[in-house]
């Protein structure tokens, strides 16, 4: 069996019919004649609902001049250009091939370890690095994530490189037209976004802010959310409530080893977290920005480099007050 494809030249190109990778809403094929490519199908289900925003969505980003930097950009599987089926159907958009193992891989508490067993604080913050600059240049663009799913965040065990998947359901504006991403996980939308239709809000710079917090979080702590099962109340519940238990005052670090992460991360890390799922959660001009971010973890790396905070990703004991960077012994 094949399984073929016209480029928007009418070329025909052969696809490996086994999926590389399938979801919900596509499967994902290998093009043999070009091994650093891969080509994005739609089910028949989803094209039959919305299959025409999303022909335009894809031709507009694909096409757009102001969007080229992003398609050369090795960050991104962005798409490349659409592609028909044999009989001249639009099917779905060729993209860059990504190899790397999902960031919700790296931030658990014990997946880390089969793909990272080295893993360390200063290589985290490297990876968060990366992925914060490739969030920073797309907010430059006018692209917003949106849809912050960190399993479409690969991370590249050979280096600090995080290259960010399924780009189609971002909110972008190109050639003239706002699309906006019409999905997301509720535990990662800020309270004015939740039981929202999506696909008819427009987020901006602050609404993303809260969802890139929760990500640095959530990779900072070994995969814990910060409003997770906390006071009765599930996650969703507790951003309602804007109830983050971590800081003074904050009404109990959950039991485990979240207090002692907790305690090695820097004090402006941490005073910039409490302020997002604070004041943030309904004040959101008090959500930090991802420029902010980005010179915090600078420092934060600096800082490691220099022996200055355990690197450890779950030291046994919680910073003392006598701490100067000796490192402590993991559990890693």
């Amino acid at each position: 069996m094949t399984l073929t494809v016209l480029s928007p030249a009418g070329e025909r190109v052969q696809l490996n019919p086994q999926p590389l990778a399938q979801g919900g809403e596509a499967r994902v094929h290998e093009v043999p004649a070009f091994p650093r490519a891969v080509v994005k199908l739609y089910h028949p289900e989803v094209l039959a609902s919305r299959g025409d925003a999303l022909r335009q969505k894809i031709e507009a980003m694909s096409t757009d001049p102001k969007l080229a930097s992003l398609k050369k950009n090795p960050h991104l599987a962005w798409p490349l250009f659409g592609v028909r089926d044999a009989q001249g159907h639009w099917r779905g958009y060729a993209m860059r091939r990504v190899q790397g193992h999902a960031l919700n891989k790296m931030a658990h508490a014990m997946a880390y370890r089969e793909h990272w067993p080295a893993l360390d604080r200063l290589a985290v913050v490297n990876y968060l690095l990366s992925l914060f600059s490739t969030l920073q240049q797309l907010q430059q663009a006018g692209v917003l994530v949106g849809d912050f799913n960190p399993s479409n965040f690969l991370c590249d065990t050979r280096s600090y490189r995080v290259t960010c998947i399924d780009c189609d359901s971002w909110q972008v504006t190109a050639q003239g037209k706002l699309f906006a991403c019409p999905v997301s996980v509720p535990d990662m939308l800020p309270p004015e976004l939740l039981d929202k239709s999506l696909g008819q809000v427009q987020r901006t710079e602050r609404t993303e802010a809260f969802a890139i917090a929760i990500v640095l979080f959530k990779t900072l702590m070994l995969g814990r959310h910060p409003y997770d099962v906390v006071g009765g109340h599930g996650p969703v519940e507790n951003i309602r409530r804007g109830y983050f238990p971590y800081g003074l005052g904050g009404g109990g670090i959950p039991k485990g080893p979240w207090f002692n992460i907790w305690s090695h991360l820097p004090f402006k890390l941490k005073e910039q977290l409490i302020a997002t799922f604070k004041e943030g959660a309904h004040q959101p001009q008090h959500r930090t920005s991802l420029a902010h971010w980005l010179e915090l973890l600078t420092l934060y790396r600096k800082e490691l480099e220099k022996g200055w905070h355990d690197a450890a990703l779950r030291p046994l004991q919680p910073k003392s007050r006598d701490y100067r960077g000796h490192s402590q012994p993991s559990a890693a």
